[in-house]
């Protein structure tokens, strides 16, 4: 409250500028370019962020699902093999700790089978409908 000097400014109806001398000069600034309804100038279509990623990553869902497996089964079988060897040594603290890892990575499985899954049902659905048409 006392840090504000302006705390006058912040009340009134005029908007507060932090360098008043500079709030009634005006910018020269180039000519702004026109905008489309989409919000990009000149009716360009910008690429949404997965669009982007999906040509970065040009991977075919086949291959990409393949790796994604070879990935979670060596988490599964390395977790598998701490949860056993902290269950041997009687440390049970750190086995339940593994084990907790070993069903995140199950969720984790769930999750992307159940995307994969969604992705290619919406994909028969829509070349259905453009077969139909």
């Amino acid at each position: 409250l006392f840090a504000c000097p302006n705390l006058l400014s912040l009340t009134s109806a005029t908007p507060f500028t932090p360098y008043p001398a500079m709030a009634d000069s005006t910018v020269a600034s180039a000519q702004e370019p026109t905008m489309a309804a989409d919000g990009s100038p000149d009716g360009e279509k910008q690429p949404s962020i997965f669009e982007l990623l999906d040509e970065l990553i040009g991977v075919d869902r086949s291959i990409l699902a393949k790796i994604l497996g070879v990935c979670v089964t060596v988490l599964l079988f390395i977790s598998g093999l701490l949860t056993h060897r902290e269950v041997s040594a009687g440390n049970t603290q750190l086995a339940l700790i593994y084990g907790g890892f070993f069903l995140l990575i199950l969720g984790l499985v769930a999750s992307v089978a159940f995307v994969l899954y969604e992705t290619a049902r919406l994909e028969d659905d829509s070349s259905n409908k453009k077969s139909d048409r």
